[in-house]
């Protein structure tokens, strides 16, 4: 070492400085060579670690499976409780699909260490189809028995065979009997384990905050290795919980929070913290919803044909949902978040079957199976022939419908009328639509269309609260604009079969055909999913062929995430909100190396 030190200031100072040139030079190409060789003979996995926060807006109240009904309880069962599907290690099936027997996996334990068996899985479902709980799944589980076969085996036995129970029993998250048990279920809201939940899931309950004013304003949970679940790789999931949007976006941009759901195109437009964009197609589907009792002119066919075919659903969906512009999302030019709809079930979804209908003023029928397609509505006086519905509307071709029906344009008005018996009736009606941002725009852009063809519409608008709680409860409407999820089954019973036209039933358009209720009750008893696919598509076309309502859009579900958040997938249809964390195991923010 001396000799080289020696060795080196006898060296001219220009010749120094090359030696120390060079020698720097050999070091980085050594460094680069290294990380080379690593990075070709290594590559990078997932490692457990870290901490995710996320943004919400709302408050938890009830993380309880059998209670919970707001997106923010939802979200938080599916993280902190496991549902039958996770606990189960063998389900069999009756051929006549009525009686389900489920054997539960060995050696199962809640997160405070008590054994979780058979016992517990009987007292959730009894717990739902006891009234004074009040829990938001008392439907679905209406004369279902179930029954306590041994420790590990529990028996479900239907009073008829229904072609989805398999949802039901997915949906179905299992609460710990030792915990609740002792209170009567009126008395579970008052639960302090509602908002400290002990489940068996993947992340178990850590704490929560709030202010003085009792604001949660924090909820902590922490992955649990005790669950059967595949184990996350985020060590610490948290919460952070806002009054609106704004405060929201706001935290995000300062990096408080890693994420949020449910963003909209005006949120995305003020993030300017890089971000990724995550979107999942919805089985949600947004319609206008014809009364036909309320008005006159909405009883005939050729009107609602003419309205359905004025609207031009690729421009609408452009308009509404278009994200051109949305900061750092790195959006391509003119994509949107929601795809046009033409009938009751959307794109993408279960049984889902495109309109066999191509051209304003055509018809078609549809045979599908063993029942052909009726063409004539019960809610219609007018036996006019169904019309297609035009992928891109065409305001003429509307316009001439109603012309050749009868509805002239008044010269003093400009809005078209019919004389009815001793009568002229205006083609007017009043829209009725919740005061949501995406929805008020959809609802001008409708009546903009319909004005256009001399339909006078007034757009009245509402709080979704009070639409929920009266307006649509008395039917108290000419046309709403509302949507409807129909879940992973795409079940068509709850929304379009002639029993649930009143409340608490779901037939928003009040709507009655009877060849359509056999086809809806056929199909949800079949035995196969080929004969259920068949009488769902008959029902289909004959409910495009009545035009009880004019489909719209089904929108996605958006999702930001703040860069270095790995491992979201986007696959499959989400039908719940909540469902963005049933892949949570595959996120993941650290990772390490290991040889190939």
């Amino acid at each position: 070492m001396l000799f080289f030190k020696k060795l080196f200031w006898v060296l001219t100072r220009r010749e120094r400085f090359l030696f120390i040139l060079a020698a720097a030079g050999a070091v980085v190409s050594l460094v680069i060579v290294i990380g080379i060789i690593i990075g070709q003979s290594t590559t990078a996995i997932p490692t457990a670690g870290g901490q995710y926060v996320e943004g919400i807006v709302g408050q938890p109240e009830y993380v309880n499976p059998v209670l919970a009904s707001s997106p923010t309880d939802e979200a938080l069962v599916k993280l902190v409780y496991q549902n039958l599907y996770d606990i189960a290690d063998n389900i069999t099936v009756s051929p006549d699909l009525t009686t389900w027997t489920v054997h539960i996996k060995d050696n199962l334990h809640w997160q405070d260490g008590k054994p979780l068996t058979a016992n517990d899985v009987v007292f959730t479902v009894q717990s739902i189809q006891n009234k004074d709980a009040g829990s938001p799944l008392y439907a679905s589980w209406q004369n279902v028995k179930v029954s306590r076969v041994s420790a590990l085996e529990v028996q479900f036995t239907l009073p008829a065979p229904y072609a989805f129970f398999a949802n039901n029993l997915k949906e179905l998250y299992i609460l710990p009997q030792h915990l609740f048990a002792a209170a009567p279920p009126s008395n579970w809201y008052l639960s302090d384990y509602n908002l400290k939940p002990v489940g068996s899931g993947p992340y178990r309950f850590v704490s929560y905050n709030k202010d003085s004013d009792g604001f949660i304003t924090s909820y902590t949970l922490a992955a649990w290795n005790g669950t059967s679940a595949p184990h996350p790789f985020i060590h610490r999931f948290s919460f952070k919980f806002f009054n609106d949007t704004n405060a929201l976006v706001a935290a995000f941009n300062a990096g408080q929070i890693d994420g949020f759901g449910s963003a909209t195109n005006q949120e995305l437009a003020t993030i300017d913290h890089p971000y990724d964009l995550y979107s999942w197609r919805t089985s949600g589907n947004y319609a206008v919803f014809f009364n036909t009792s309320n008005v006159i002119p909405l009883q005939y066919a050729a009107v609602r044909q003419a309205l359905s075919a004025a609207i031009d659903r690729t421009d609408l969906v452009d308009q509404v949902f278009g994200l051109t512009g949305a900061a750092g999302a790195g959006v391509p030019t003119s994509s949107v978040s929601a795809v046009p709809s033409y009938g009751p079930i959307p794109p993408g979804a279960p049984y889902y079957v495109p309109p066999a209908n191509t051209a304003a003023g055509t018809s078609s029928t549809v045979t599908t199976g063993t029942t052909a397609s009726s063409t004539a509505s019960s809610t219609s006086p007018s036996s006019t022939a169904p019309a297609a519905e035009t992928p891109a509307g065409d305001a003429a071709i509307a316009a001439a419908m109603l012309h050749n029906a009868g509805w002239v344009t008044s010269t003093s008005t400009g809005f078209r009328a019919k004389q009815i018996g001793n009568s002229v009736i205006p083609l007017s009606f009043t829209l009725t639509v919740p005061n949501i941002g995406f929805l008020t725009k959809t609802a001008d852009y409708l009546a903009k269309a319909w004005q256009s063809i001399g339909v006078q519409v007034t757009v009245i608008t509402d709080s979704p609260s009070d639409i929920l709680a009266n307006v649509i409860k008395n039917r108290s409407y000419d046309a709403l604009l509302f949507g409807e999820t129909l879940g992973p089954s795409s079940d068509l019973y709850s929304f379009w079969d002639s029993s649930q036209r009143f409340y608490p039933g779901l037939n928003l358009a009040i709507y009655s055909n009877p060849q359509v209720d056999l086809n809806i009750e056929t199909g949800r008893a079949a035995t196969s999913s080929a004969h259920t696919a068949a009488d769902f598509a008959v029902a289909q076309a004959d409910i495009e062929n009545d035009v009880p309502a004019v489909f719209l859009y089904s929108p996605d579900y958006l999702y930001v995430a703040a860069k270095g958040v790995q491992g979201v997938t986007t696959t499959g249809i989400l039908t719940d909100p909540a469902d963005r964390f049933l892949q949570m195991g595959s996120w993941y923010l650290d990772t390490s190396r290991i040889f190939k």
